[in-house]
């Protein structure tokens, strides 16, 4: 079952939309009214799509939330909004929304924008596995990753490892003072280096363990950094380390 994450800050029109979303099938999570609550959502849930209101009633609105989405979770989204202005288009397409519902909408036009939405999410995921790479051009060798750049391979110590996060088809492996693009899937990059220390937090992160300096409830940070954490990870991390 497809699981929808509502955003809407307007109690009477959340509850009208969860009622339209029950009625044509989809899973729906907890509802977040404001961009906090969404945050603390999309730490515990993955949702396969989320509608999101430009107008959250705070300092951040929807499209402040959605670069963050797109930043941190890689989620669609649609945008449901009662604005069409031009200034408000403007910002909204550069977060790139899958879709955009003005308000008042019917059930009809909803499960259209939702099911066009679905449809262009399957379909970029097909073409992504067609060209996906059967194997690295990477090696790793004893503590090291050795990492090609035309003809050479350039040696990168594993332990210089910070964190890791999944792009598509490749994983950014961020160091103190730089980062570098692999061809890799998250999963396959992890299993391929064989580390304990090495551990996911979040569908697209992973962290070096040895530079954790402070757990929350949904974030970790390595060193200075904020690093999304799911609240099933949380719990297999806490069985980890040795608490006080």
């Amino acid at each position: 079952m497809i699981k929808i994450l509502l955003i809407e800050d307007e109690g009477i029109i959340a509850a009208d939309m969860e009622n339209m979303l029950g009625k044509m099938g989809y899973e729906v999570l907890e509802t977040a009214m404001d961009y906090g609550e969404a945050l603390i959502r999309l730490a515990d849930e993955t949702p396969d799509l989320i509608l999101l209101d430009v107008n959250l009633g705070g300092k951040k609105d929807g499209i402040d939330l959605a670069e963050t989405i797109n930043e941190k979770y890689q989620i669609p989204f649609i945008f449901t909004t009662s604005y069409s202005d031009g200034p408000t288009i403007e910002r909204a397409k550069k977060v790139n929304p899958t879709n955009y519902l003005v308000k008042p909408f019917k059930q009809e036009q909803l499960f259209t924008a939702i099911e066009l939405a679905l449809f262009k999410i399957s379909k970029k995921v097909a073409e992504e596995e067609d060209h996906r790479p059967e194997e690295s051009d990477n090696l790793v060798i004893k503590d090291a990753l050795f990492i090609k750049d035309k003809y050479r391979y350039t040696k990168l110590p594993l332990s210089d490892i910070l964190w890791l996060k999944a792009e598509g088809n490749y994983v950014e492996i961020h160091m103190a003072e730089r980062k570098e693009l692999i061809r890799s899937s998250l999963g396959q990059f992890i299993e391929k280096i064989n580390r304990k220390n090495f551990f996911r937090t979040h569908k697209s992160y992973a962290v070096n363990l040895e530079y954790l300096t402070r757990v929350e409830p949904t974030e970790v940070f390595i060193l200075d950094t904020a690093i999304p954490i799911s609240k099933t990870f949380s719990e297999d991390l806490m069985k980890r380390i040795e608490v006080l």
